[in-house]
């Protein structure tokens, strides 16, 4: 008899919840899909245009790609040039001159 006892025990309500709960949890978050998942931001430059003549810190570059919408920045320096090849109506290029200030910025 005390084996019977021990496993109402260990299969006890208050055992059992927890487990549930926890694997309710997991279940739920590893079958939903973040909410921009698939789905491209668009990038608006003008909205970045108050940066123009900023130096181009970490920080600043963040704010400007913040601002435009855009989920990618690309910084281009006064002797990069950038490919065609690959545009994304994603990604914010913000285009600086010798003193690392930004002097345009533009999508692709």
């Amino acid at each position: 008899m005390p084996l019977q006892a021990n496993v109402r025990e260990a299969a006890s309500p208050r055992m059992i919840a927890p487990v549930v709960v926890l694997l309710a949890s997991v279940a739920a978050c590893s079958a939903m899909r973040p909410a921009d998942a698939g789905t491209p931001t668009i990038c608006r430059p003008g909205n970045a245009d108050a940066w123009i003549g900023r130096a181009a810190s970490a920080s600043i570059v963040e704010q400007a790609r913040h601002a435009s919408g855009s989920s990618t920045v690309r910084v281009v320096k006064p002797d990069e040039s950038t490919s065609r090849n690959d545009p994304r109506i994603d990604r914010l290029n913000l285009y600086l001159d010798n003193r690392a200030l930004i002097t345009r910025t533009r999508c692709g």
